[in-house]
């Protein structure tokens, strides 16, 4: 009897132990998937001061603009609805753009995910000036 208590014991616990381990690494995947897109959030902010620095700088402000999975710099910004999760519906990515002076900007990109009713977020940031050709 003491035997077949120690046994179940064991069980819940090796089934405890995997699910956690499984958890962990789905988040570990989805924190890694969530860098690279901020990353690449902030190179597309590096591309739309390329393309014009009048209309990026004139994105400064304070506002969150939506940076969907698909985005062109002829696309603009648009604002960040905080409730939608645009990329793959899973993340949401989300750029703000603020003035330093008038020729650099601070920019920081933001990648929100849901895990059950955890909310989690990585934050990339970097400041872009003006350049000429």
């Amino acid at each position: 009897m003491v035997a077949v208590g120690a046994m179940s014991l064991l069980l819940v616990s090796l089934l405890s132990l995997v699910s956690l381990s499984i958890k962990n690494s789905r988040l570990a995947k989805d924190r890694t998937q969530a860098v690279a897109l901020a990353q690449g959030g902030i190179e597309l902010m590096r591309a739309y001061r390329d393309y014009s620095w009048t209309n990026f700088s004139g994105a400064a402000g304070g506002t969150k603009y939506d940076l969907p999975k698909i985005w062109v710099v002829d696309d603009g910004l648009i604002g960040c609805d905080e409730g939608s999760f645009t990329i793959d519906n899973f993340f949401r990515r989300c750029v703000q753009i603020q003035e330093i002076d008038t020729r650099e900007m601070a920019v920081s990109v933001e990648v929100v995910w849901q895990e059950g009713s955890q909310t989690y977020e990585t934050v990339q940031k970097t400041k872009l000036s003006v350049w000429e050709r």
